[in-house]
């Protein structure tokens, strides 16, 4: 039986210091030799024994991979300014918006510059794009809440509260929407767009040059929340269903081709208007999963968006369906 060899204090401490010459302060194996009076064949061994016991253990932080072909082609076909494709790190719901919230974050600092307008919608890939920027950043900008509220919603995916959260990275002057996403009647609108505070922020939808949007599915989610608040009735949803709505952004329902479904629920909204979301200089969609391929290729044909941020299985799934399914 061989005997158990103690380890050596003194020739632990030499292995730590030596990683920390190495690693930390990257002198090379030479100069640490010279340095500590030992050979550089000693240095080497010791390093490696360092590794192998765990003394010094290296992490690879992978950055987001993107797919540049299926990038181009999406460009390409939609005539996009951009497209980005991540790889997230699994398929689960909550893993694609992580990795899309951090591209985007990414793309929305190296896009915004001084004197920017940026409309901010709702939703939960909205809210990862905020959560993934920098606490601050240098850039005088303003932020404006382009659609009105849903009660629904929890309080991070709410419009107003990443208006809220944008400004405060960029140390921004905010408009806010005091409104709700839609109202049932003519005079509930026009007694709301008549309101000094939510006219003013409506004045500000001209200026916005950058606008963020999330790009809803048209699943029983989002209908529910818009039916539990009362902004639409059976009615509605059966006119919906009647004129193939395949998606929304911020509540403006539209078909595969990106039609409008409804123009009675259009008069309704309290927010941007499509034909204004259509001229905005940057309109950066952010969606993932395949449930959302119609979606996002009814916001594609409809030029709804000309920036999307999205997961190579659905970037690949919605190239297909395009091939597959006319306007």
């Amino acid at each position: 039986m061989c005997p158990v060899l103690e380890q050596d204090p003194l020739e632990d401490e030499l292995k730590v210091k030596i990683c920390r010459m190495y690693y930390l302060s990257d002198i090379s194996k030479t100069d640490i030799a010279a340095s500590l009076g030992i050979s550089r064949f000693r240095v080497s061994r010791l390093i490696e024994q360092a590794r192998q016991e765990g003394i010094v253990r290296i992490q690879i932080v992978e950055p987001i991979s993107t797919s540049t072909e299926v990038e181009e082609q999406l460009e390409k076909r939609f005539g996009l300014h951009h497209a980005i494709v991540v790889h997230p790190a699994d398929l689960t719901e909550q893993a694609i918006m992580r990795a899309i919230g951090r591209a985007a974050a990414e793309r929305l600092v190296d896009l915004l510059k001084d004197g920017d307008v940026l409309g901010i919608t709702w939703g939960a890939t909205v809210n990862e794009v905020v959560k993934a920027l920098p606490p601050k950043v240098d850039v005088k900008l303003q932020v404006v809440q382009i659609t009105g509220g849903l009660n629904q919603m929890a309080i991070d995916v709410n419009a107003m509260d990443l208006v809220r959260r944008v400004a405060e990275v960029y140390e921004a002057e905010s408009f806010v929407l005091h409104a709700p996403a839609m109202v049932r009647s003519p005079a509930a609108y026009q007694a709301l767009v008549a309101d000094n505070g939510v006219n003013e922020t409506i004045r500000m939808f001209e200026k916005v040059n950058v606008a963020l949007s999330g790009i809803g599915a048209f699943s029983t989610r989002i209908v529910s929340n818009l039916l539990k608040a009362g902004y639409i009735d059976n009615g509605d949803l059966k006119r919906l269903r009647e004129k193939k709505a395949v998606g929304d952004v911020f509540a403006h329902f539209f078909d595969i081709g990106g039609r409008i479904s409804d123009t009675e629920l259009e008069q309704q909204i309290i927010g941007m208007g499509i034909e204004q979301l259509k001229h905005v200089r940057y309109s950066i969609g952010v969606a993932g999963g395949t449930h959302k391929s119609l979606a996002i290729l009814g916001a594609l044909r409809g030029r709804l968006i000309n920036i999307l941020v999205t997961d190579h299985e659905t970037a690949c799934d919605i190239l297909e369906k395009d091939t597959l399914l006319p306007s």
